[in-house]
């Protein structure tokens, strides 16, 4: 999962950081890194699904939300 992480451009990891791993709401998100709410969730979107798509080129099974396969 890192190498899948490492490959996102550093705004999107932000985001994912912001908001997955701190554990922020959108409006939150937004004040931290000083972007409108819709582009946290514009960002949030894309940095999921280049994730989800780096970790089945990598054979790795997709987390959902809350860490269980899908």
């Amino acid at each position: 999962m890192g190498a899948a992480l490492g490959r996102l451009s550093p705004e999107l990891r932000a985001v994912l950081r912001a908001t997955v791993v701190d554990g922020l709401t959108t409006r939150e998100a937004a004040e931290l890194l000083g972007i409108p709410e819709g582009t946290v969730k514009t960002r949030s979107m894309r940095a999921r699904r280049q994730l989800r798509e780096a970790l089945s080129r990598l054979g790795t099974p997709a987390l959902d939300s809350v860490g269980g396969a899908v």
